[in-house]
């Protein structure tokens, strides 16, 4: 624990003024979530709402305006704030002056915005946006002068042709020369800054929305999570890139060139008077046709997206029950489903390709087009002696900086126009209602066993009749293990979610040491207690932090639980041992055999201890048990043990036995004894 970050982040919460309920709140995380480095002080903000920006250490920071300030020095930290004329610390209650710290490249300031946020905004988007609004005069001061150094490119080449060359004044084309080199390299740095400045902007906003979206959709509801499906989370995640992409790039710099086509209009019209008619019809019908175009790559687009998911959804049936569609005779039908929306979806995409290839082919036929109509009137008006051939040249080039920029916007016009879809899809996920949000009570848990008690539980998952679990009640006392069983499908797994707090209940309480589960926090609660569900699942660590799950177990300790799971050969035959990476040990092709999962598995609980140990069914083989049965005695009566199971040698030792049967507690209680049986003779009459 670092006693100054800790110092910090008390005082912050002092400046912006939190009630004494987050001031207890932050204590309790804080006791259960260390505070070691700069990204645990990151996570309490995000955590309590505070928002925040992190910057480099430098006197722009006195700018932007704040509540106050962190100052990071390798481990050393200070609760600052910065005027524009003076440097202040935290000191006694109250900012006083100070002198400003000789800051390194490696320094960085956590900058506190505004008091602690209540709710979201109804347009969270838009209001990450503003934030940038800044920058936007910077971009279009550049692009201005970008633009006027274009301008006079075209000017140059006609002084070229009309003076240069048609007064045959051969000595200056130095001194042109050498003019139109620099306007020419002015020009291209500022557009290279320009490319520069927009790429940061994108990949900030880009970076910010996706760490947003993925910690909002680690804690939403797990039932909702569950009726999500996996493209559906890709897609979120990667709407921040679409954003991004209409932002950097070409289509960027149109965007910022677009308002400043009007000086090479009236550049025109100075040069070639009436030939200014050419380039406004063109902006006319590049208006019109990106508007069409845009409703019908809608429609288009709407296809390919239904057709693409049925595909992929076939695609994942296949890949989830192929062991089934190989032994079944219905696998010629399947091929015919899969044959038809493949076919479909082709279809679909082929229309889409070849839409948006067309009228690019348009787009581009008009920019040509008014370049050949001028030169045609020009022609005409170099007869009629209103026009120089210099003019002409200057006048062609003119043209393509107006239709350049709205080439390129018309046929991005389809892009621009998701933007409000991408802003819609990003505002409804963070106004999704996620567990713990805006609610700062906890209560202190201890290390000792809890007592539990339900009371009428009932749950009822989005878009089911019956309830999973319904009117369940029982009561757990400290240290005992309690076996639920029942069978499938009877509620037994979702039982045990809602005790760890995955799903929220409709109805009915659940209490821990007499307080009721909804005045505990969701991640500290978890936190707490040790939650094993059915199915392994492993992630991509090395041995050593998978087991130690963050939590500072020793290496001889971590030893030792794999010894007491049999797994000591398995190790040793590893080349890194404990440093070895799982990915090293899976891939697609041959994925962690079930062996080496459960292995890892068993050797984790092992290690830790829980006061309340929750266990999906935690035996899958019989060489197992006597492992697990070990552990089960080694930690009854330290531990409140809940676990699921079919085995009658695990439900025998249990403490008390819940009995589930379509979500409803038909028996809770300890385990009846066998009623004795009684011998009886045949009497036979002599």
């Amino acid at each position: 624990m670092n006693s100054q970050y800790v110092d910090c982040i008390q005082q912050i919460l002092k400046i912006i003024d939190v009630d004494a309920g987050v001031q207890n709140f932050t204590n309790e995380w804080i006791s259960s979530n260390p505070v070691l480095n700069s990204a645990d002080i990151l996570d309490i903000f995000d955590r309590l709402m505070i928002p925040y920006e992190v910057h480099p250490a430098s006197d722009k920071l006195s700018k932007i305006q704040h509540q106050a300030a962190i100052y990071l020095c390798e481990d050393k930290a200070t609760t600052c704030k910065y005027d524009l004329n003076q440097y202040f610390e935290f000191d006694n209650g109250t900012f006083v002056p100070a002198i400003k710290p000789n800051s390194k490249a490696t320094d960085i300031v956590i900058l506190v915005l505004d008091r602690q946020k209540e709710r979201y905004e109804s347009d969270w988007f838009e209001s990450k946006l503003v934030a940038y609004k800044g920058i936007i005069p910077r971009l279009l001061g550049i692009s201005l002068l970008a633009n006027l150094f274009a301008l006079s490119i075209p000017f140059i080449t006609m002084s070229v042709y009309d003076h240069v060359i048609g007064g045959d004044a051969r000595n200056e084309v130095l001194g042109i020369s050498i003019g139109a080199i620099l306007l020419f390299s002015m020009m291209l740095l500022l557009k290279v800054l320009r490319s520069q400045l927009l790429t940061t902007v994108a990949n900030r906003i880009s970076r910010e929305i996706t760490q947003t979206l993925l910690r909002k959709m680690i804690h939403v509801p797990l039932a909702h999570s569950r009726l999500t499906g996996a493209s559906s989370f890709m897609s979120r995640i990667t709407t921040a890139e679409t954003i991004k992409g209409m932002v950097q790039g070409p289509l960027g710099g149109a965007l910022f060139d677009l308002p400043f086509v009007i000086i090479f209009i009236v550049a025109i019209g100075i040069l070639g008077t009436w030939l200014v008619i050419v380039p406004i019809i063109a902006l006319i019908l590049y208006f019109i046709l990106a508007m069409r175009h845009y409703k019908n790559q809608a429609l288009l687009n709407n296809q390919v997206t239904i057709s693409g998911t049925t595909r992929y959804s076939l695609i994942y049936e296949l890949n989830s029950k192929l062991d089934y569609l190989r032994s079944s005779q219905i696998l010629g039908n399947w091929s015919t489903r899969f044959t038809k929306a493949n076919r479909l979806a082709s279809k679909n995409s082929f229309s889409q390709v070849t839409h948006q290839a067309k009228y690019t082919s348009i787009y581009y036929a008009i920019g040509l087009l008014s370049t050949v109509a001028v030169i045609g009137l020009g022609i005409e008006l170099i007869f009629a002696q209103q026009l120089s051939a210099g003019g002409l040249i200057a006048t062609m080039m003119l043209i393509s900086r107006v239709t350049s920029p709205a080439q390129m916007l018309s046929n991005s016009y389809p892009r621009l126009g998701q933007y409000q879809q991408a802003k819609q899809q990003i505002n409804q996920t963070i106004l999704q209602k996620a567990e713990g949000e805006f609610a700062y009570q906890h209560h202190a848990l201890t290390d000792s066993a809890p007592k539990i008690d339900l009371e009428q539980v009932t749950l009822r998952f989005p878009g089911q009749l019956k309830p999973a679990l319904s009117g369940v009640t029982f009561a757990v006392e400290p240290g005992q293990v309690i076996a639920v069983t029942g069978p499938i499908g009877s509620g037994k797994t979702t039982l045990l979610e809602v005790l760890a707090g995955l799903c929220d209940i409709q109805n009915g309480v659940i209490k821990y040491n007499g307080h009721n589960l909804t005045q505990y926090d969701p991640q500290l609660l978890r936190q707490w207690l040790g939650f094993y569900g059915d199915q392994p699942q492993i992630i991509p660590l090395t041995i050593r932090n998978f087991i130690d799950d963050n939590r500072h177990v020793e290496e001889q300790e971590i030893l030792d639980a794999l010894d007491r799971v049999g797994a000591s050969r398995w190790l040793a035959s590893l080349e890194h041992g404990l440093d070895t990476h799982l990915n090293d040990l899976e891939s697609l092709s041959h994925p962690l055999s079930s062996f080496e999962a459960h292995v890892l598995l068993r050797a984790k609980l092992n290690c830790h201890r829980y006061p309340l140990v929750i266990l999906d069914n935690p035996v899958a083989s019989n060489g197992e048990k006597e492992i697990f049965l070990e552990w089960l005695e080694a930690n009854r009566g330290n531990s409140t043990i809940i676990l699921t199971s079919h085995d009658p040698d695990i439900i025998k030792i249990a403490d008390q036995v819940v009995l589930l049967d379509k979500g409803t507690v038909t028996y809770a209680g300890p385990i009846p004894e066998a009623e004795p049986q009684v011998e009886t003779a045949e009497v036979t009459e002599d």
